[in-house]
């Protein structure tokens, strides 16, 4: 192993534009409607049960840790638990919107039989909007338990991160080296417009303490060096061997040795590859590819590259919300008109005026502003964008919409002007009766 094979490692992962893929994770919080508590990993109902029935609908073990079950497995897709038991879907990879939907929507139905059945609530925000750090049980995952330890000595909120956020995620694949490259610095350019919309976690332990994004919020004190928007990321002249470069100097968490992970947060993956740690050991160790793609997962940058382009910058929101974030990124990223256009446009942006916006939406959401003006008109361009890409893809479903009607949600949030936060805001009387989101399905 040594530089260039991490290099290579993207250039190998191109397609072609036929192959191109739309991959939708998600995250929800579940709670119980008598006391309001997370679900707990053990105990009558619980993770463990909730996954004994999805056992039962096709789904097939996937890892162990420490003799728990910590994920399944169906079809391409699979259900994983974030730290604090915040249950993910990684959804197949889907050729289009409406098949990714339609994913969801039987994911959503399964889990619903087995809240109903058992008293719970599922929830898609940003931020855990009422417990307490303390009151949430971790899930028995070693890699959790090495970065439980770390977080605290490179950031204030890393816990936080870890246990009271969700989001929703996309992925999206590249041709060539060029294509990778506008995709990514196009899509940290543009970034924060889109966090600003999909703005939805204004409460924190039962109160609302003035942001929109509590999720954003956290990130922000999480860890400087794995997180945000770096300012190579927005330049023209980016390069893959700058991500490599990037990505080498943030240290790592683990290697998996043996099947057991070891603890690597006092050195940097360079340091590792150049068998620099003093650490015998682990110097001695014959690094793998997997041991890079593994070191790649940890880096949490609001958009970060894989072995394709993934895009974490919204809150989790309700169904249809989660749906247009895929959405708008095909609209952008699978339209040659479109990518080129705000290539081009967003050149001359500054990293200062980029990054005044990404640290003003948390609070601000669509009343944040860019170059000093506000930025509810260009969020409406961006969505007039996306929608000319998806109509122009020309994908239908059976009642022959195309995926614009999975832009429903962003234009109706541009229409009001208000983010999925303004209206929970409205909707619990500026927080003071937020127990009222339990209320009423959330989904």
């Amino acid at each position: 192993m040594d530089k260039n094979n991490l290099i290579n490692f993207f250039l190998d992962s191109t397609k072609e534009e036929n192959e191109f893929g739309i991959g939708t994770e998600h995250e929800k919080f579940i709670f119980t409607l008598n006391d309001k508590k997370r679900i707990p990993y053990k105990g009558k109902v619980s993770i463990k049960t909730l996954f004994t029935f999805l056992l039962t609908k096709g789904w097939v073990p996937g890892e162990l840790s420490e003799g728990n079950l910590i994920s399944l497995n169906r079809d391409g897709a699979s259900v994983t638990l974030e730290p604090g038991g915040q249950l993910e879907l990684s959804g197949k990879i889907q050729k289009n919107i409406h098949q990714t939907c339609h994913e969801m929507h039987i994911h959503l139905e399964e889990l619903k039989i087995y809240l109903n059945q058992n008293d719970l609530f599922m929830i898609g925000l940003g931020f855990d909007p009422i417990t307490k750090i303390q009151d949430i049980e971790w899930i028995p995952k070693e890699r959790y338990n090495i970065m439980k330890s770390y977080m605290p000595s490179v950031g204030n909120r890393g816990l936080d991160m870890m246990t009271r956020t969700c989001t929703v995620q996309a992925n999206f694949d590249y041709k060539s080296e060029t294509d990778l490259i506008r995709k990514f610095v196009v899509a940290n350019r543009i970034q924060s417009f889109v966090m600003a919309m999909f703005s939805n976690s204004p409460f924190r332990e039962k109160i609302n303490n003035g942001y929109l994004s509590n999720r954003i919020l956290t990130w922000s004190d999480t860890d400087q060096a794995r997180c945000g928007i770096k300012e190579i990321f927005t330049n023209k002249n980016f390069s893959i061997e700058q991500y490599v470069d990037f990505v080498l100097d943030v240290p790592s968490y683990f290697l998996k040795i043996n099947n057991e992970y070891i603890d690597t947060t006092k050195f940097t993956f360079n340091q590792i590859l150049n068998s620099q740690t003093n650490d015998q050991f682990i110097d001695n160790y014959p690094l793998s590819l997997n041991d890079w793609i593994n070191h790649l997962s940890t880096i949490f940058t609001e958009v970060r590259l894989k072995s394709y382009i993934e895009v974490r910058g919204a809150d989790a929101g309700k169904w249809n919300m989660i749906c247009a974030l895929p959405a708008f990124w095909t609209g952008i990223f699978y339209d040659e008109e479109n990518l080129n256009l705000l290539w081009h446009e967003t050149e001359n942006w500054s990293y200062a005026d980029i990054m005044s916006l990404y640290t003003d939406i948390s609070k601000n959401g669509l009343k944040a502003k860019f170059q000093g003006n506000g930025i509810h008109q260009y969020c409406q361009y961006l969505v007039e964008l996306s929608s000319k890409g998806l109509e122009r893809r020309a994908f239908y479903n059976m009642s022959e919409q195309d995926e614009q009607i999975h832009l429903k949600a962003l234009k109706n949030i541009i229409n009001e002007g208000k983010t999925p936060a303004d209206i929970l805001l409205e909707e619990t009387n500026n927080g003071n009766n937020i127990l009222e989101i339990f209320n009423k399905p959330y989904y």
